[in-house]
């Protein structure tokens, strides 16, 4: 019953962020395509026998104004981004083995925010990404050290994953894998669940937190 409890709370935490990423692709697509519009027509009239540098300084001379709103957009667009990529990977490990869609979502957020470096102003734009990273690992980092101190009795959350083992040939393999695993471990207050799949024709085993109890 815990463990189904687990499991419909992850699954839901996870269909939010699947809503709000769907959000950010509708933006980024409107985002992309807005720029590069504007970026086709600046370019338009900068010397292109000049040094990129010197074209990039061009495009940022003449067009400041409009320029630079994409800058701070690309900045809150690229750290949302980020966010939600780092969070998606966090919410529910174990889910995102099976969820298929998880890797074409990362890469999709990965691939709009390398496509802001495809211009001669590539560069700043690299630079906002650094500034974003940065940004969303403070934050991560500020996070993990207000839950350390929430929670000094224990490092894991029901749902974790402790240990992912495999392959195996055989289901019993993995059971007695499973047996072992169990035997040693000495944490009281936590108790584990197990879960047996398989995948790529051989069996694996997921060791999770069932049940904390206090």
């Amino acid at each position: 019953m815990a463990n189904e409890q687990v499991e419909k709370h992850q699954k839901k935490g996870l269909g939010y962020i699947f809503f709000i990423e769907g959000i950010f692709s509708v933006l980024w697509i409107g985002y992309l395509f807005k720029f590069y519009s504007f970026y086709k027509e600046a370019y338009f009239y900068v010397d292109k026998r000049l040094s990129l540098f010197i074209q990039m300084l061009s495009i940022l001379n003449n067009n400041w104004d409009e320029i630079f709103i994409y800058f701070i957009l690309s900045f809150f667009l690229i750290t949302l981004t980020l966010f939600m990529s780092y969070l998606l990977y966090l919410t529910n490990k174990r889910a995102l083995r099976r969820n298929k869609s998880t890797p074409f979502i990362l890469c999709f957020n990965l691939l709009c925010c390398a496509s802001l470096l495809a211009n001669v102003c590539g560069f700043i734009f690299f630079v906002i990404t650094i500034l974003s990273a940065s940004l969303v690992y403070i934050i991560f980092t500020l996070v993990n050290l207000n839950l350390d101190k929430e929670k000094p009795e224990s490092e894991y959350d029901e749902g974790d994953i402790i240990e992912i083992k495999g392959p195996f040939k055989t289901k019993e393999e993995a059971q007695k894998e499973i047996t072992i695993f169990f035997d040693k471990w000495k944490e009281k207050t936590i108790i584990l669940g197990e879960e047996i799949y398989i995948e790529d024709g051989n069996y694996y085993v997921d060791i999770y937190v069932d049940t904390i109890n206090k």
